[in-house]
């Protein structure tokens, strides 16, 4: 299964926190792989980051994150290793004030969010496989259990 768009944004000096779209797991789904796209190129400015999270009725069930955007695209992994209560919630954003800064002084920070679910592999063994595809066409990658993208031959 590939990313799905989640939505897209233009954060203001005036954001906190973000909701970017709604995501909801399949049953059985105890993980959301995020991939976020910064819109524009780096510039002179040192955009940093900002925490990510998925909120459910009960909360951040998958726990919250440190998120970096890239013009490349970075993926970030929202998960604990159990199931959520809750299969139906919102991805959420949260700029760091030190962006906001930047954003005020006029250069706008504008990023959109891809996510797919899936299940993360238990202690023991074996990967989480999934297609990316990018303006070059597909990129196949394995997500290794220590978390780290590892891309097929």
């Amino acid at each position: 299964m590939g990313f799905s768009l989640v939505g897209t944004h233009v954060f203001t000096p005036d954001d906190a926190q973000v909701v970017i779209g709604s995501i909801s797991l399949q049953p059985g789904d105890d993980a959301i792989w995020i991939r976020i796209t910064q819109n524009q190129p780096n510039g002179p400015w040192p955009w940093s980051y900002g925490i990510l999270g998925w909120k459910s009725s009960f909360g951040y069930e998958l726990g919250t994150t440190k998120a970096f955007a890239e013009p490349e695209s970075s993926v970030q992994r929202l998960g604990v290793g159990l199931q959520p209560v809750e299969r139906s919630g919102v991805l959420t954003f949260e700029p760091r004030s030190f962006n906001l800064a930047w954003i005020k002084k006029g250069n706008p920070w504008s990023l959109t969010f891809e996510a797919t679910t899936g299940v993360q592999v238990q202690a023991g063994g074996g990967s989480v496989t999934f297609g990316v595809t990018s303006a070059i066409g597909d990129i196949p990658w394995t997500l290794s259990t220590n978390g780290l993208a590892n891309l097929k031959p």
